[in-house]
This record gives C-alpha cells, structure tokens and sequence, in this order.
C-alpha cells in the first residue's frame, strides 16, 4: 500500500472574530504587550473603517500569520500610500514562504485602495535584523529614519 503525503494548505483572508484570541498570541510572540480585551477594542474600532484591512494566514486552517494595513492619505504626496503596522508568522512558520504570501496579498489589497506605495516601520534593534533582511529581500529599500516622542 503507498501512503499518500498531502501539502500544507496554505489561504490567506480577511479576519474573523474567531481569530481574535490567536492573533493576540501573535501580537505577543513580538513583544507587543496587549490583551485579549484591548486587541477586541482596537480591532472594533478599526472594523468599521475602510482604511484597515486585517489579513489572517492559515495552514490546514489554523491560523499561523497576520498582516494588518493601514491606507494613508497624507499632505505632502499626491499618491495615496499603504502602512503594514503589523506582520507576523509564528516561529514555528517562518522560512515557509508565508510572510511573502501575506505580503503579496497586501500589495493586492493596497492596490486595490488606489494606494502607489506600501511601507512599514521597523525597531533598529538588533534583533530585528532578520526581520530587516526579510523586508529587502522581497523588495523593500530602507529609505529613512523614525523619530518618535512620548506625550505626556
């Protein structure tokens, strides 16, 4: 008898509410503090806008991954731009071709809103640097530099 070996299924889709509890896990696994109430406001108030997308990657239909996007609209450029804020594949997943997969299916969606450019903010901590490798090798330039300053 030949054994049959089957190929990870790999989809990528819109959030659902059911994926709530698996992507505050995500939002963890990179050091954002977050619980599981405060992921359910945050997503709540971005459910009903336009300008945030929410993709979820599955494999065998657990959820492994996440991008979220962000349409940006600003004064000093003419073309509209989209942000990821977020990107994450679980450990377990990485070097599996799903972080590009999620990035295709953001420039689609980015495309789609009208927007000419996708970009991201990353930490210059060091050990962002595989992130930071990651981000070029798939087609991202390293184009400047983030200030940031705490309000009181």
């Amino acid at each position: 008898m030949i054994s049959q070996l089957s190929t990870p299924v790999l989809c990528i889709r819109n959030f659902r509410w059911d994926d709530l509890e698996v992507i505050t896990h995500l939002m963890r696994q990179l050091n954002y503090p977050t619980t599981l109430s405060v992921m359910r406001e945050r997503m709540e108030e971005m459910e009903s806008s336009p300008l945030y997308c929410t993709l979820i990657a599955e494999v065998d239909e657990q959820v492994v991954g996440m991008i979220h996007l962000h349409k940006v609209v600003a004064y000093e450029r003419t073309e509209n731009n989209t942000q990821i804020t977020a990107v994450i594949v679980s450990g377990e997943h990485q070097g599996q071709g799903i972080g590009k997969r999620l990035i295709l299916s953001a420039e689609d969606w980015a495309k789609n809103q009208g927007s000419s450019n996708l970009f991201l903010k990353s930490g210059n901590r060091v050990e962002r640097a595989p992130a930071h490798a990651f981000y070029e090798h798939i087609g991202f330039a390293k184009t400047g530099y983030r200030f940031s300053k705490k309000l009181k």
